[in-house]
């Protein structure tokens, strides 16, 4: 399972940083039974590696040799039960789990802390389309290289094709809705930065917040370097991590799509419709 993870990310010096690697984080996985478990959870496009990032910047924190887990493959495990007694202190297990009922449970009682990555909805869909689109061992590639334009693809990612288990933008927010009262929720457009078109003050609040979370302390040096390299192309699924792409790529088509697709579904994430003039919360439209 090791190698098989490590052939199938690029080998830089944040692989072996992340993955716990190197000498100064082997020293506290030899001697931290202090340090939190945890569980990063997004919707898939979310921004799931910003936030592994954020976490594994820490000094004491790294992530499992696991890769990304999912209903797809968290059988493997033994289904969530199974994975959370395997999870050790100082370890970040990555994942895009669907929620249910009984997760809150399994999760408190194997100590593992869960933090929940949030993103306007319209940014996960362009996210969506530009990643399946070039990744010709997707499920999906052929469908979605099928179509005659961008256009056409980002309608596929809204509206969804249940024939062809394209699962609507709408019905993805309803399927991870229960995690904005299961854990601790973060936001990508406080966490990106200024490099993403976020804010730092923002970024550091953010960041604060999840160390809080985890109950680790930070000081301001160690808060100063992480923001410095949070935002980073290293993820093997990097794009351009900026906030509002999604203007760029919607026309008043793909909006009123959007919106009769989604409905009342975005507002619990803390994000508005397109035709709302007050716009999304998170970019102060």
């Amino acid at each position: 399972m090791t190698r098989s993870i490590l052939k199938s990310v690029p080998l830089s010096a944040w692989t072996f940083e992340r993955f716990g690697l190197t000498p100064a984080k082997l020293r506290y996985r030899a001697r931290d039974p202090g340090a939190p478990k945890v569980l990063c959870v997004s919707i898939p496009k979310a921004g799931t590696h910003l936030l592994e990032r954020a976490i594994c910047l820490h000094p004491r924190l790294y992530r499992k040799l696991l890769p990304t887990v999912s209903e797809e493959n968290v059988d493997r495990w033994d289904g969530v039960a199974g994975l959370v007694a395997k999870v050790r202190p100082g370890q970040v297990v990555a994942g895009h789990l669907r929620f249910h009922a009984e997760y809150p449970e399994i999760i408190a009682r194997g100590g593992i802390r869960p933090i929940f990555l949030i993103r306007d909805p319209r940014d996960i869909v362009v996210s969506q389309v530009h990643y399946v689109s070039k990744r010709t061992d997707h499920r999906l590639h052929a469908m979605f290289g099928g179509l005659p334009d961008v256009k056409e693809r980002l309608r596929l990612a809204i509206a969804g094709d249940p024939e062809h288990d394209v699962v609507s933008i709408g019905d993805r927010l309803d399927y991870f809705a229960g995690w904005l009262d299961a854990a601790l929720v973060v936001r990508f457009e406080d966490l990106v930065g200024p490099d993403g078109g976020g804010d730092r003050d923002r970024q550091d609040a953010t960041l604060r917040s999840i160390y809080d979370f985890l109950g680790m302390d930070v000081d301001a040096h160690l808060l100063g370097r992480i923001g410095d390299r949070l935002f980073s192309a290293d993820s093997p699924t990097f794009r351009s991590g900026a906030i509002g792409g999604w203007r760029r790529s919607f026309d008043p088509e793909l909006e009123a799509l959007f919106d009769r697709t989604v409905g009342d579904r975005i507002r619990p994430y803390g994000y508005h419709l397109t035709d709302d003039a007050q716009g999304t919360e998170a970019d102060g439209r």
